[in-house]
């Protein structure tokens, strides 16, 4: 039977859009209900938009004056009530508006365009009613019987109508037959991880395994394990850089059931992959944070590298993906891994505590050994980029025909410049930190992305300048210098703003075509090149002088990763750091590769502080293009929280940001401490809202990966 068209049966569904007002707005939707969590395309203004379902509410006004939703389009994430769920913990969790709360989940909206949908018969009509649509819709009547032959692509604005009289419905293909198993044999210790695993299936489990230990192979037996149950899997990275070797290793595995979600595989390829997740013909998902939305009903989400600081979102809402990943899985049932060799100490303190299980690969493949680590003072060598030590280091890999790989976590060629008579340090027109001199004379400021030519003259005295430090590319040219005839690449952030930038640095690589891979902290991460024998760390100190209270435990972790790449296959590996301040505990403990000593000595440091995992933090940030303003709004509203703040609460500042101005904005903050997230979120919430004039801003950071 066809449905009534009546829009006085219709009842009111709130809806919110991704870029619209702030609240949600009042539709009628169309005959047989929406439930929430459901994606739909509305009017809105001269145009239709893509919105949320996020509840139902009783009439205010006829339905019959409410706009119609025009087309039903399916769920946003694995089930309908997910995505609501997942939306009001981020509006919760991080205090941000119903547009920021769902914009992060209305990309999956991308394989719903018109022009990817393919449409079925929804319902079997009558002769009578056959006739009566070809007396009133002859178009439709067309359309419904060529789809008699099988489904096929119809014009929205012919579909639409057809789906809210119930008579289409989008075409959901037949999913793929599951894989099967095809990996290697596992080691004693993996198949040993793997059933603590399955034991703990449903709960939240950190896999702390050392470099080279096999983590991979655990997470595609879980993934097969989903696949078997009728479910799909999410598996996350934290680099885009990463995902070249892992895809080429899911692929491998599960063939076309892999989709790629990154922003660097172009448009027409997110569009494909969401499609195909939508109609059923992917059920594992490859990709970095954005990729915890993704459609797809996991029965295991594993995040890899969970110690990475690229899981954080730095724009609203300012979600961790581990967060999400632990709201999805808890929601449905799913089993979260939290994988690392360096996990962050939050996550290791829970785990240490029982709060998560604790799953430990403490051994490489094969018993391998770790590489040898040697520690040099790079101040018995002044003016030297490469200590004798790591350069016997390298030229013992080379002559074996193998591989090494230089660590330097700066871009360009020389971070800086000064004046040589006035010392002035020419900086970037938007930010207040110094441009740094790339090849060819370019001068480029690393925070906004600012180009232009470098200066030949102090900008204040035309005094002479002098080009200062060392950045990536002088290691390349340096590495061809001192070791003449072996092939180079460079891996860091100007090689990956190309389309396949760093997938094309990868394969070169892998396939032996260079010699030295030269990169910053993305050369450290999750790679596995049989090959390589050494590694250096040309300059270990960069990021201690970090004004953050993890700086320590983040240059511990890039030490660990970036070491770990070596003597990952038959041959024995060797690391050298070198660093200005080698008594420093991250090096102490990373020559070693002890990070349960490091994380003892680190966690007493935080305990006495109060900081995480011991205490709480919410940083309360204001920007806007006029300094004093800023500097007044900063005042202002750090009286309002000290009266609000009891003997509970710490309350630092108000003081200029470490980069005080960035992107043409000043910017101050505020920090407040406390033992209960509560309380510093009762304090955020009865804050007045900030008046928005001269361009001012504020903004609100909770530390995120808490166990509570």
């Amino acid at each position: 039977m066809l449905p009534s068209d009546s829009a006085a049966e219709r009842e009111v569904v709130q809806v919110v859009l991704g870029h619209g007002p702030q609240m949600p707005l009042d539709y009628a939707c169309p005959a047989g209900g929406v439930a929430e969590g459901m994606l739909v395309r509305v009017p809105f203004r001269r145009s239709t938009q893509i919105g949320l379902v996020v509840s139902h509410k009783p009439a205010e006004v006829a339905p019959d004056r409410l706009r119609p939703i025009a087309e039903v389009l399916g769920p946003a994430l694995g089930d309908a009530a997910e995505a609501v769920f997942v939306a009001q913990a981020l509006r919760q969790r991080y205090l941000c508006s119903w547009p920021q709360a769902v914009s992060p989940i209305l990309p999956g909206a991308r394989g719903f365009e018109p022009e990817a949908a393919r449409w079925e018969i929804a319902a079997a009509l009558s002769q009578q009613e056959l006739d009566r649509l070809q007396a009133r819709a002859p178009r439709q009547f067309e359309a419904y019987r060529a789809l008699w032959r099988g489904p096929a692509t119809l014009p929205l604005a012919l579909a639409a109508p057809m789906a809210r009289k119930g008579l289409v419905r989008r075409h959901v293909p037949t999913p793929p037959p599951a894989p099967h198993a095809g990996g290697p044999q596992l080691t004693d210790a993996q198949a040993a991880a793997l059933r603590a695993l399955r034991a703990g299936k449903g709960g939240t489990h950190l896999l702390f395994g050392v470099t080279g230990s096999g983590k991979t192979e655990v997470y595609f037996s879980l993934i097969e394990d989903a696949l078997g149950d009728g479910r799909g899997a999410l598996l996350l990275v934290p680099e885009i850089a990463l995902t070249a070797q892992l895809v080429d290793l899911v692929r491998a595995r599960f063939g076309n059931r892999a989709a790629v979600l990154h922003s660097a595989v172009g448009e027409a390829a997110r569009h494909s992959a969401m499609r195909r997740l939508h109609e059923g013909l992917a059920d594992v998902v490859v990709g970095p944070r954005s990729a915890v939305f993704a459609p797809i009903d996991a029965g295991v989400v594993i995040v890899d590298e969970q110690h990475e600081a690229s899981y954080q979102q730095e724009e609203a809402p300012r979600y961790h993906a581990q967060d999400v990943a632990l709201w999805r899985a808890a929601r449905r049932g799913a089993t979260l891994v939290l994988g690392s060799a360096t996990p962050d100490l939050c996550t290791f303190q829970a785990a240490s505590e029982g709060r998560i299980g604790l799953v430990e690969l403490p051994e490489r493949i094969a018993r391998r050994p770790l590489p040898e680590v040697q520690l040099v003072d790079l101040r018995r060598t002044p003016g030297r980029i490469f200590t004798p030590q790591l350069t016997q280091a390298v030229r013992d890999s080379l002559r074996q025909g193998q591989q090494a790989i230089l660590l330097l976590n700066r871009r360009g060629f020389h971070p800086s410049m000064v004046c040589t008579a006035c010392g002035h340090v020419p900086t970037c027109p938007q930010c207040s930190v110094a441009i740094a001199y790339h090849e060819g004379g370019e001068a480029v400021c690393h925070l906004c992305g600012w180009r232009g030519a470098a200066p030949s003259r102090c900008p204040e005295c035309q005094g002479k300048l002098r080009l200062l430090g060392t950045g990536t590319q002088r290691v390349a040219q340096a590495a061809e210098e001192t070791w003449p005839g072996a092939r180079v690449l460079r891996l860091d952030r100007d090689a990956v703003q190309r389309v396949g930038g760093a997938d094309k640095v990868y394969a070169a690589f892998r396939r032996g075509e260079a010699d030295i891979l030269v990169g910053t902290q993305m050369v450290a991460k999750g790679f596995d090149f049989p090959l390589v024998t050494s590694v250096g760390v040309v300059i270990g100190d960069i990021g201690l002088g970090q004004p953050d209270y993890r700086a320590s435990e983040r240059t511990f972790q890039l030490l660990m990763q970036v070491t770990g790449r070596a003597g990952r296959a038959e041959h024995p590996g060797r690391a050298v750091i070198q660093a200005f301040d080698p008594d420093h505990a991250a090096f102490r403990y990373a020559v070693r590769h002890d990070y349960r000593g490091f994380a003892e000595q680190e966690l007493r440091e935080r305990r006495r502080g109060g900081y995480p995992p011991f205490g709480e933090l919410l940083l309360i940030g204001y920007s806007g293009i006029e300094e004093q303003a800023v500097a007044e709004l900063a005042q202002r509203r750090t009286q309002e929280v000290r009266s609000m703040a009891g003997g509970d609460v710490r309350v630092l500042g108000p003081a200029p940001a470490p980069i005080p101005k960035a992107k043409g904005r000043y910017r101050w903050q505020t920090l407040l401490v406390a033992e209960r997230r509560e309380r510093l979120r009762e304090i955020a919430a009865a804050l007045p809202p900030p008046q928005d004039h001269q361009g001012l801003r504020e903004a609100l950071f909770f530390d995120p990966r808490q166990f509570r």
